[in-house]
């Protein structure tokens, strides 16, 4: 059951969603506008006047011109996803997926299509004398299909201007650190809170389980498999987290006792998900590496723009301050008694505070801007870090930075004026209790 229900609730992100309930609906008003046509409700004399000015060659005409817009609306499409493919090349594969599930992009796609559907629905109930004697056209209908062709205008024009704006290196960098943010917020679980803790899971004993799936974990239910895990009267601890591959054959979680993990396994699939790439919802590492990608692109493969990637390191700096002012995030679920029922993997602190400055510094070695931007950021972790391990860590990470500086006389001694600054000001001074 939670395949299937992990099934059908992704089916509204799929990129055909919106288009095919908007086409649904324009099947529903086509034929409700074309009743309304047929009962011949009375209508006052003026407004009737204004609504059949159209014959029935006329009506014919209009509906057609109308459905013929959405042959320029895919032309402007191809064009759009062979730019953002072009461009997707600079900035990172995020740039195709962005667009592909983007509301605002399905919507314009959902109303266009809608609209050729409306038109084909009302254009087949247009019928004039000679056809059968009686001739009809469903004056409501094709009124409203020229509203309909007025706001795909409006829309199309939009949708060239938001394609324009997406595509900025601003707006891939704001939105991959909205995604980030977001994770950190919906995957940390206060170790002092219900239902949480901090402990260290058994070592000895237990029974490796499998996933019998290959690809990579994409969430995992965590109370529905707590829960389970109660009914079954067992224990697990996952090996793997949202992000990492698994085999169909590879262990991924250890199950307490061995008699109970048959059945803990057949739960376990139920609630872990693999698909065939990564995604942000529950991977944090993978959300923050979005941010970080674009200043990796941005000082490699001989593109050397500083300023993108002091944009992207100063990007992933909220969700860094964030994860270093709280304590780590609880890595075991407690059932209803306090015992614990499920060993989870949360992404270390240190692991997202090692990010930013592993990844970029291979690529900035002679860049001072960059150099600064990454040095100015060990020194807000070191001022607002809670843990003194993670403070300690970012003064590793400026001696790194200081290590393969290949800089010249002058650029040097600006980089280690920049760190005896930013040593200076960081003076920790423990957050007020609320």
């Amino acid at each position: 059951m939670g395949r299937l229900s992990a099934w059908a609730k992704g089916i509204p992100q799929k990129f055909w969603f919106i288009p095919a309930v908007y086409i649904a609906a324009a099947v529903v008003m086509a034929q409700l506008l074309v009743s309304l046509d047929r009962s011949e409700l009375p209508v006052p004399d003026p407004v009737m006047a204004f609504l059949t000015e159209v014959g029935v060659d006329g009506a014919r005409a209009l509906l057609s011109s109308v459905a013929t817009f959405l042959g320029v609306a895919g032309t402007a499409f191809s064009i759009t996803i062979s730019v953002v493919s072009t461009a997707s090349t600079t900035y990172g594969p995020r740039l195709v997926r962005n667009f592909m599930r983007d509301r605002k992009n399905q919507t314009v796609l959902g109303v266009l299509v809608a609209t050729f559907v409306y038109t084909l629905m009302v254009l087949r109930t247009i019928h004039s004398a000679t056809d059968d004697g009686t001739a009809f056209v469903p004056h409501l209908a094709v009124n409203f299909a020229i509203v309909l062709g007025v706001i795909d205008v409006i829309l199309f024009v939009w949708f060239i201007h938001h394609i324009a704006e997406s595509v900025q290196v601003e707006t891939l960098s704001d939105n991959a650190k909205r995604d980030f943010e977001r994770a950190l917020t919906q995957n940390w679980i206060d170790p002092d809170g219900e239902g949480a803790a901090r402990l260290d899971p058994p070592r000895d004993g237990g029974a490796p389980i499998t996933l019998g799936r290959s690809g990579y974990v994409v969430a995992v239910d965590r109370q529905p498999l707590m829960r389970d895990l109660v009914t079954c009267d067992a224990r697990m601890r996952l090996l793997k987290r949202p992000g990492d591959q698994v085999m169909s054959d590879e262990p991924v979680a250890i199950a307490w006792p061995a008699s109970a993990a048959e059945e803990a396994q057949r739960r376990m699939r139920d609630h872990v998900h693999v698909g065939p790439a990564r995604t942000s919802e529950q991977d944090l590492r993978f959300a923050q590496q979005q941010v970080v990608e674009l200043a990796v692109r941005a000082m490699s493969n001989g593109t050397n723009d500083p300023y993108t990637a002091i944009n992207a390191i100063e990007q992933v700096t909220s969700g860094v301050l964030t994860a270093v002012t709280r304590p780590e995030s609880a890595n075991v679920l407690l059932d209803g008694d306090g015992e614990p029922r499920l060993y989870l993997r949360p992404v270390p602190v240190q692991q997202i505070v090692d990010t930013p400055f592993d990844h970029v510094r291979p690529y900035t070695t002679g860049t001072r801007l960059v150099l600064e931007a990454l040095v100015d950021l060990a020194a807000r972790v070191r001022e607002a870090a809670i843990d003194p391990k993670v403070r300690a860590s970012a003064d590793r990470h400026v001696d790194a930075l200081l290590d393969v500086a290949d800089l010249d006389a002058r650029d040097r001694e600006a980089l280690e004026a920049r760190v005896r600054a930013g040593r200076e000001r960081s003076v920790y001074v423990p957050p007020t209790q609320p």
